[in-house]
């Protein structure tokens, strides 16, 4: 019995000497540790790792822990949308907003404002009034203003513009309030620029479109933009393209196109990426073994290519949605598609793998 009790006391006493001597020695660390923070992306990544979110999407505990785990910034999907915010002159509506930069706030993560101007989202009051030039921009400008200056610290980057020009370089006409006003839209377009920077003068300005590295014509007309602001004094920091591509996108035209937008100088977003790998719209797809690893293979030839890039031009890579159980391409594609890094029940998926594995 002694001799039990002999053995029992020397035992706790090496366990609380080992616990002391890892408390008191900052230098010891759990390898584990060290393995599971280099297999999170937003931990990994030399650049924020973002995603599209909704304030409603945030009240459930799996998608907001998921959210903050793994990513590093949030851009709202739509609920800082022009329409989203503006309901009359001198009537905004914070409430959804407020909550995502309250959310990141809290959780440690940056905020990318998106969208000030985007010629789907001017209200319907607003495209009822039928403004003059003048007036046109002249509430606009008090819109910029107002909502720049009410995040100023806090959304540390804009979609100032959002889609502006077509495919083939030429400028947006169809639906489009600014080009059925102005004479020559984008110089408004560069005045809009200058009031968000005069409303936060630390802010990064970028301008977003889709099919920039796949449509030589737009990213001419984006070049050329880029370098009438240089020279007539409207600030832009960065160029996003979306990326809403396909498995079968070519590769080589994705890296080759975004070392294209790198030439300008300026900072690139990778803006709303996801992946379709229902690509045939098939009612009978299944999203086998095989087609996962496609998959995968694609976001992280995707990341390697953004990777490619001069370090001090990346931005971010920013996801569009946070899991296939959420993700516009239900609806707007085919409801068998699984576009994103997490599944319905935010479990990894084979193409978080790839993302992960196309960092450096």
């Amino acid at each position: 019995m002694y001799l039990k009790q002999t053995v029992f006391i020397f035992l706790l006493a090496f366990s609380l000497s080992c616990v002391e001597t890892q408390e008191n020695n900052p230098l010891l660390v759990e390898p584990e540790e060290e393995t599971a923070v280099d297999q999170v992306i937003r931990h990994k990544a030399a650049f924020n790792v973002g995603a599209a979110v909704t304030r409603n999407e945030l009240n459930s505990a799996s998608y907001a822990n998921t959210l903050k785990t793994h990513y590093s910034q949030i851009t709202a999907e739509y609920e800082m949308k022009m329409a989203h915010i503006w309901n009359g002159v001198n009537n905004y509506n914070w409430t959804n907003a407020d909550a995502l930069v309250k959310f990141a706030e809290d959780n440690d993560m940056e905020v990318h404002g998106h969208t000030l101007v985007w010629y789907k989202s001017f209200p319907n009051w607003f495209k009822n009034a039928n403004y003059d030039s003048a007036s046109f921009e002249g509430h606009v400008k008090t819109y910029i203003e107002t909502v720049v200056g009410r995040y100023k610290g806090k959304i540390i980057s804009w979609d100032v513009a959002n889609e502006i020009f077509l495919d083939n370089g030429g400028l947006r006409s169809t639906d489009c309030p600014v080009f059925k006003t102005f004479k020559d839209p984008v110089a408004f377009y560069g005045r809009c620029y200058r009031y968000a920077r005069e409303a936060d003068p630390e802010a990064k300005l970028f301008y977003n479109d889709y099919n920039v590295v796949l449509a030589g014509g737009k990213r001419g007309a984006m070049r050329s933009m880029a370098t009438r602001f240089k020279s007539e004094g409207y600030p832009l920091d960065g160029i996003g393209d979306q990326m809403h591509y396909m498995e079968t996108t070519n590769r080589n035209t994705i890296k080759n196109g975004l070392a294209d937008m790198a030439l300008t100088g300026l900072l690139i977003h990778i803006s709303e990426l996801d992946i379709r790998i229902n690509t045939g719209q098939s009612d009978n797809f299944v999203y086998s073994t095989t087609e996962q690893q496609k998959h995968a293979n694609a976001y992280k030839e995707i990341v390697e290519a953004y990777e490619a890039i001069p370090q001090s031009q990346k931005f971010a890579i920013s996801t569009w949605g946070l899991h296939d159980g959420s993700t516009w391409l239900t609806d707007w594609w085919h409801p068998k598609e699984y576009p994103l890094l997490f599944d319905d029940k935010f479990e990894k998926k084979l193409t978080y793998e790839g993302f992960l594995n196309g960092l450096k």
